[in-house]
Formats: structure tokens, sequence, C-alpha cells
């Protein structure tokens, strides 16, 4: 009877070598089960030791992978000690490494959430970025990677299972050539996102220009960037665009620039433009809001040129703010300050005019003329 037993086949695998392989599989799952606990136990303790949570969000995610990989060890080491037939061997070890590689691939899919929320933590080092274009970008960038996990994990167990994948492949790359040709577009904002992100060119709320558009970034999204100009109409703009393109971002001055010129009436004297000089470049460095510290600006105050119809003098100088209205007041109450200075010295601003000096004409022509 016993030899019977040993006679009988299943898919070609002996009813007794099945038997044999799920009884001694199902203890050596339970001793499995019971040292997985014991690792997984030791592990948490090394865990509880660093100061960093990402290892701690690591192991709960593969808690459960974790166990499966003693699963697969306990099938492995099952099958060589049995030492079945060749034809059951080969069917067995193709499960056995089916369950390796599901398993590795599941590890690798898990990890990818602490990771993606490393990856929220690493944007939020980089100072001002909107946390809402963070989180958008994180769920596309970790769904892809989450995707061709899942494609890779399946196209290697139906390599195991000698199932031929090169006409899935192609017919793959023929369709994601369709689809990537498609999304061109789509693709290139996605990415010219993250070099926002990361060249940090600019936030929400800041004053940018670009060649094509001016105003206050009200929105950075996952494909666009919404801008709202001066005029106060919202202007959509491609991120692969903006990413490609040179920008001017005025909210990140340090100072804020005043550049004019005074022009003063060619009947004022060599002392009094000195005095006014002298004076002007006194009130500039007195005054509380203009940054005059030679290490972060530079502050002129000089007779340029001699004009057609005036004398000039060349005023550039920096405020400490930065924020327009404060600036336009700042330098209201510059100008009137020097045209002050300018009436005190008994001097007076040019305006455009042109002379005409006539020595002397005929008399007989100066008769025709009239």
């Amino acid at each position: 009877m016993w030899s019977s037993w040993q006679e009988i086949t299943l898919w070609g695998i002996s009813v007794f070598e099945i038997v044999m392989v799920v009884i001694i599989l199902l203890g050596v799952l339970l001793i499995s089960g019971f040292f997985a606990h014991l690792v997984i136990k030791l592990i948490e303790k090394l865990v509880l030791t660093t100061q960093t949570s990402l290892d701690n969000e690591i192991l709960a995610t593969l808690r459960t992978p974790l166990k499966f990989i003693f699963v697969a060890t306990a099938i492995y080491f099952t099958i060589e000690y049995l030492n079945p037939s060749l034809q059951a061997s080969e069917w067995l070890s193709q499960i056995t490494r089916s369950f390796v590689i599901f398993t590795v691939f599941w590890i690798i899919y898990r990890v990818m959430t602490p990771l993606s929320l490393f990856f929220e933590k690493i944007a939020g080092l980089m100072g001002d970025v909107d946390q809402e274009l963070v989180h958008a970008l994180r769920d596309l960038l970790f769904r892809i990677i989450k995707l061709l996990i899942v494609f890779t994990g399946l196209a290697t167990l139906l390599y195991e299972w000698d199932i031929n994948i090169t006409g899935l492949f192609i017919h793959m790359g023929i369709a994601g050539s369709v689809v990537a040709f498609a999304a061109k577009d789509t693709l290139a904002n996605f990415f010219g996102s993250f070099v926002i992100i990361l060249d940090r060119a600019f936030k929400k709320g800041d004053w940018i220009m670009t060649p094509d558009i001016e105003g206050i970034v009200e929105e950075i999204g996952s494909r666009v960037t919404k801008v709202r100009t001066f005029s106060k109409a919202l202007v959509t703009v491609p991120n692969a665009n903006l990413a490609n393109a040179p920008i001017t971002n005025w909210s990140k001055m340090s100072n804020r620039r005043i550049k004019m010129n005074l022009g003063l009436k060619y009947g004022t004297s060599r002392v009094q433009v000195e005095h006014i000089i002298q004076r002007i470049k006194d009130y500039l460095h007195q005054h509380p809001n203009i940054e005059t510290d030679p290490e972060k600006v530079v502050t002129l105050v000089h007779l340029t040129e001699f004009g057609q119809s005036s004398i000039n003098i060349l005023l550039y100088y920096f405020t400490k703010t930065t924020k327009w209205r404060g600036w336009m007041l700042i330098k209201e109450e510059n100008m009137l300050e020097f045209m002050k200075i300018v009436e005190e010295e008994g001097a007076a601003f040019a305006f455009n005019s042109h002379s005409i000096y006539i020595e002397k004409l005929p008399t007989e022509e100066f008769k025709k003329m009239l």
C-alpha cells in the first residue's frame, strides 16, 4: 500500500511527495514565522536608537514583506531538503523563485511610500517652496515610479515562467511611444516644475519678469504657473517655458535703485554746483531709509556733463526698502529735498532750450528781413 501511494502521481508529481512537502512546509513556516518575529523585533530596537524617523517609516511599510521573505526561504529549503524528482523540483523551484521575485518587487514598491515622504521633507528644506506644488510633483513622480516597478516585476515573473515577453515589450514600446509623443508637452512641463523647485527661481507671491510676462506669481502647479499681471489679468504660463526663459525676480532685490539727473542752468556758478553736490551727498548719507554702506551698494553724486541746455549732476543710489509704494514715497521725499537744496543755494533747474546768438547783420539785409 505504501508503494502504491508513491506510485500515484498528480501533474507528474508523486502524491507522496506533495503530502510530505505540505507537512514539512507547515512545520517550517511555523518556525520561520517565529524567527521572523524575533528578527523584526531586533530590527525595531536598532531603529529606535536612530534619530531619524525615516527608518521607522520604512520598517512599518516593510513588516509584512519581511515576513514573506522568511516564507519564501522556508519553501526553498523545504524543496532542497526533500530533493523531489527532477520534474517536481523544476516546478517547485519556479514557484520558489516566483515567490522571491514577487517579494523583492513588493519590498521595492512598498518602500516608495516612505521615500516619497522623505522627498517632501527634502523639498521643505529648500526654503519657501510652494507645498501644493511639492505634493503634486511627489504624487505624480512616485506614481510613475510605482507603475514602472509593477511593470518590471510582472515582466520578470513572466520571463521566469518562460512566457515570451518580447511581443509584449514591442507592443508596449509602440504604445508608449505614441503616448509619450502625445504627452511630450505635459512631460516637459512636469520636468520644468522640477527645474523651478531645484533652482528656486521664484515662489508664490514673487514679482517676476520674463521676455513674455511680468507680474505676481499666484500659483505654481505641476504643469503651469499662474501670473497676475499689473493690469490685473491672469496669465497661465507653461512651466517648460519658464524653465527655459531668463527670469528676473524683482522680489529678491536686496535694495531698490534710484537713478536721476539734475539739470542746473548754465548761469550756475562753480561754487554753487560744489555746494549743491556736497549737500545732496550729506543728505543721502544721513537719510535713515537710504542704503549707503559701500560693502552693499554704490552711491554716486557727481557732476557728469555739460549738456546742450544744462549742467548735469548724476544721482545714483539705493533705498533700503524694496517695496514699490515705500520706494515711491522715499523718491518723492528726496526730489522735494533736492529742489529745496537747489533753491537755497540760489540756483535753478534748467529746461530744454536753444539759444541763438546774432553778432551783427548788415542794415540793408536786416531791413529786407523785416
